[in-house]
């Protein structure tokens, strides 16, 4: 089995109440559940807004950002374990995440 990473783009905290959040993880919660159950889930988190740092170089300072456009924010990540990437794609279409953001499907590569 290989690992493959989603990358949880587009997603955009403005306007979300606590109460829609609350929704999307009741949603989110059941898939996890299943993924961990067939052995498949390996981790997954959302990344925090607003904060990081930039290094442009190893010789540069790391700053606050800038980071990328709001439309092209990387909200978090899932990572699992897939024979291929057909089966890792066909377990992103059943991420409740689709509902309000895009998974990109990347394989880990192997160090």
């Amino acid at each position: 089995m290989d690992e493959f990473m989603f990358l949880v783009r587009g997603y955009d905290e403005k306007g979300v109440t606590p109460e829609i959040m609350q929704k999307r993880m009741a949603a989110y919660q059941p898939w996890m559940e299943k993924m961990m159950t067939a052995g498949h889930y390996k981790s997954g988190a959302p990344l925090e807004s607003g904060s990081g740092r930039l290094l442009k170089s190893n010789r540069s300072v790391a700053t606050d950002g800038p980071f990328l456009e709001s439309k092209e924010i990387i909200g978090g990540y899932v990572i699992v374990t897939a024979k291929d990437y057909d089966q890792a794609v066909a377990f992103a279409k059943e991420c409740p995440l689709l509902d309000h953001c895009e998974l990109e499907v990347r394989k880990v590569g192997k160090m």
